[in-house]
């Protein structure tokens, strides 16, 4: 199925041979190829069957395979959550073709295709809203065209007020083979303000435009909120995210796959152990290789105690963005327990890239686990305190209940994960669904909601936390003997005590830091269960010791869309409970 290119008239059959398939696969992945003629009518019969009902998009990306005779291949990963279900979808594109939007089928496409007309210049036809979302409006060219310079040297990207003919002869003569002409004229039209004529059209009709941030301390990092006001009471909402954009994904490139992993550190980097794991498991999935079971109950240690630590960050200031200053002390206080065991563990605080490609860097030192036995003995104790603080507080209950209402339809159809999820009443959790590294093993349970408000996120948060003490106490408890890596030294460095007594261990150290090793060609990608929702890393391999494409599959990205519907009717001062309960990290939105 996977190698058949689907057209407009093999949907239906098409569909028929995914419902049979599905029966047997229990959970695993399903592969298509589709005609750009035919992505949107295959779209509408998933959506729309009820015996498959992929009800949620997760995400869409897209590859420049450059020399490729269809140059690029946008790729779309799409679950039925109530069966367990998932299906890719690749649609190979040229350089000048558009594909058909598929935001009528699902809300949350529009930014995941404004991104990838953003990064890649692919246009989407009939999409409501088709701009820039990460760059700056006047950026000229796609940076993750792969004949888009990387920037090793000082050059203007953006075109200002002035003689722009100069401007653009000097930037085609500086890259040959770029048509920065071209970009201009079919980017025109992005060159306003960002929502400029929505919120003209507001404005217009009487009502007060207010920017909140880029730099307001509730944001959670660098967000424009731009609220519609009729008095006092919100009407709409736009964001403009990207203020942070780093451009992670295009370094990925130019780096061995070791050395990329350190960038993920700095995405979501509230839970940075996450992000190693996830691109590490994505890694070895094209490697084919299986990490041994002490290190896989260390990554899901490790992974648990990095979940309390950024649940902790959020309520703290959460909490104190809403006036509880003592909360976020106390918070802040108890984090720092868990940044110790880390500092203990790897010398690092935060950006450790402990989790690495074939297992972990090294094994647990002495004192870690006293540390740890430590920690969950002091923590509970405190969670008993917070909810002392907070759960049956008057002033609390008043700015969380009833506050950022988000319906369980809306939050599948935004491609909502997580915690916010969960609190709209749906148990889905990436541990549970579709269990990874050891946590099979484990025994936890998944809190949900009810009224899918501010008050339900705090408490499946809050929950959330005391499950992840229970698989920390699971993971020690039973923490197995022996490797905790693989063995292969053409992937992982040898031991350091080896190198002084073995040649052969100093040459596959000398080879594996400065060419790393060389994965077969193909594609990976592995999700798991981050603080704020499904998170992954889509990698792409050419069979060269760099990825080819690394993408992260960000839950605060999908998250954030779907704050225009939490915010509409309440009051300015709400927006702060919101955007708390999104608990986005823009790092991690922006990338």
């Amino acid at each position: 199925m996977a190698n058949t290119l689907v057209t407009k008239d093999l949907i239906p059959q098409t569909i028929q041979d995914i419902a049979q398939k599905a029966q047997t696969l229990e959970g695993k992945e399903i592969h298509l190829r589709a005609e750009k003629e035919a992505i949107l009518h295959l779209c509408q019969a998933l959506r729309n069957d009820s015996g498959l009902n992929y009800n949620f998009l997760s995400d869409i990306t897209a590859v420049d395979y450059y020399t490729a005779e269809s140059r690029f291949e946008l790729v779309y990963r799409m679950y039925s959550i109530p069966e367990g279900r998932r299906l890719w979808i690749k649609v190979p594109v040229g350089i000048d073709q558009e594909v058909d939007t598929v935001t009528s089928v699902w809300k949350n496409a529009d930014w995941m295709e404004r991104e990838v007309f953003d990064m890649f210049g692919i246009r989407f036809s009939g999409h409501p809203d088709l701009r820039r979302i990460l760059m700056p409006a006047n950026w000229i060219g796609h940076p993750l065209r792969k004949d888009h310079p990387i920037g090793s040297e000082e050059v203007q990207f953006t075109v200002n007020t002035g003689d722009i003919t100069s401007q653009i002869e000097f930037l085609n003569s500086r890259f040959e083979g770029m048509d920065f002409f071209g970009y201009v004229e079919r980017g025109s039209e992005l060159n306003t303000l960002y929502g400029a004529e929505k919120m003209k059209k507001y404005e217009e009709e009487g009502k007060i435009i207010l920017n909140m941030g880029p730099q307001h301390p509730s944001t959670h990092g660098v967000l424009r909120v731009i609220l519609a006001l009729e008095g006092e009471t919100i009407v709409d909402a736009d964001l403009d995210i990207g203020y942070l954009h780093t451009g992670i994904e295009k370094q990925a490139e130019q780096l061995i796959y070791q050395q990329a992993l350190t960038l993920t550190d700095r995405m979501d980097y509230v839970s940075p152990l996450m992000n190693n794991l996830g691109y590490s498991m994505s890694v070895e999935k094209i490697l084919g290789v299986e990490v041994p079971p002490r290190g896989q109950y260390l990554r899901v240690l490790l992974a648990e105690l990095t979940r309390i630590g950024s649940h902790l960050v959020w309520l703290g200031t959460h909490a104190l963005e809403i006036g509880a200053v003592t909360v976020f002390l106390y918070c802040f206080q108890d984090r720092e327990l868990l940044l110790d065991i880390f500092e203990l563990l790897s010398g690092q605080r935060m950006m450790t890239s402990w989790i690495n490609i074939g297992g972990l860097r090294d094994d647990i030192p002495e004192g870690f686990t006293h540390a740890v036995k430590n920690f969950l003995e002091v923590f509970p104790p405190r969670l008993k305190e917070y909810h002392t603080l907070l759960t049956n507080n008057p002033i609390w209950l008043k700015r969380t209940k009833g506050i950022g209402y988000l319906s369980l339809e809306d939050a599948l159809d935004y491609g909502v994960s997580g915690p916010i999820l969960r609190a709209a009443g749906m148990e889905f959790d990436v541990r549970k669904t579709w269990p990874y590294s050891a946590y099979s093993d484990f025994e936890f349970d998944i809190p949900t909601g009810e009224n899918s408000d501010v008050y339900d996120r705090y408490l499946v948060r809050m929950e959330e936390m005391r499950q992840s003490l229970r698989i920390a106490e699971q993971a020690l408890a039973k923490l197995p003997e022996g490797d905790y890596r693989i063995e292969d030294y053409k992937i992982v460095l040898p031991p350091r005590q080896r190198l002084d007594v073995s040649m052969e261990s100093l040459i596959h150290h000398f080879l594996v830091a400065t060419q790393g090793f060389l994965p077969p060609k193909g594609d990976a990608y592995v999700s798991y269960e981050g603080p704020r929702g499904e998170t992954g890393y889509y990698i792409v391999s050419d069979g060269s010791g760099k990825p080819y494409r690394m993408h992260m599959r960000s839950p605060s990205f999908s998250a954030l869309q779907s704050m225009p519907l939490m915010v509409r009717g309440h009051y300015v001062s709400d927006v702060i409970s919101v955007l708390g309960s999104v608990d986005m990290i823009m790092g991690e939105v922006d990338r």
